[in-house]
């Protein structure tokens, strides 16, 4: 057992939905759900007075009202990670869901491990993607690094991007891309155990624990041009 809980605000307008998420994470030692809430207003309150350490908005809500509560979560708590559960998890509706400020995005069929482990990871600093849509992230972000260049040869030295060295840069245009480790270093000509070492200093310099945090931060970078307008 952790040495503290990680404390969980739940937000749905449907009962049922809400009191389901809850039992999802009752039976982990680790999680303490802190706030259940019924509407934005309710949740925003509450992601103040509660104190939480995430955020998990459920997808009773219509999509505005969800984007909308992620808004208000995010300004009244900028720290707050942010995930969000829909009953249908499509690329666009992922993208727009990042542009606002969400750091983790799941299936309204997420078994309760899943849901556990993702709550830890966002705690953590991390991010997660719902599976499903991943192969069409990839698709997405290869056509975007394709036609733009996704600013990888002259980036704002005070943007994310611009810590990483050129290299770094190119491994992680290639991993936009859905390349696996030793694609990448035939690609670029170098050793698997290189780009292992590349991929560190990316996770360090973004601030990410892992790939799919890498892209996360990448889309963020600049959401005008790689995200559809909220």
């Amino acid at each position: 057992m952790a040495s503290r809980q990680i404390r969980i605000l739940i937000a749905d307008p449907v009962d049922l939905t809400r009191q389901g998420l809850r039992g999802l994470l009752a039976a982990q030692l680790d999680l303490e759900v802190v706030a259940s809430c019924r509407t934005v207003d309710d949740a925003v309150f509450e992601s103040v007075a509660r104190s939480p350490d995430v955020a998990l908005i459920g997808y009773g809500f219509a999509e505005q009202q969800r984007l909308e509560a992620v808004r208000q979560i995010s300004r009244s708590r900028p720290s707050l990670p942010v995930i969000v559960v829909s009953d249908r998890p499509e690329l666009d509706a992922f993208l727009t869901c990042v542009r606002v400020g969400v750091r983790g995005y799941l299936g309204g069929n997420v078994d309760a491990t899943v849901l556990a482990e993702a709550v830890r990871t966002l705690r953590s600093g991390g991010c997660i993607v719902e599976p499903s849509i991943l192969g069409d992230l990839f698709a997405y972000l290869s056509r975007i690094s394709a036609s733009s260049g996704w600013a990888m040869n002259s980036p704002d030295k005070n943007s994310p991007l611009g810590r990483l060295s050129r290299r770094e840069r190119e491994v992680l245009r290639l991993m936009a891309q859905g390349m696996g480790n030793k694609e990448i270093a035939s690609t670029l000509g170098i050793t698997p155990g290189t780009t292992k070492t590349h991929l560190r200093h990316i996770f360090r310099k973004l601030r990410v624990s892992d790939r799919t945090g890498a892209v996360l931060a990448a889309l963020e970078i600049d959401p005008r041009r790689l995200l559809p307008a909220a």
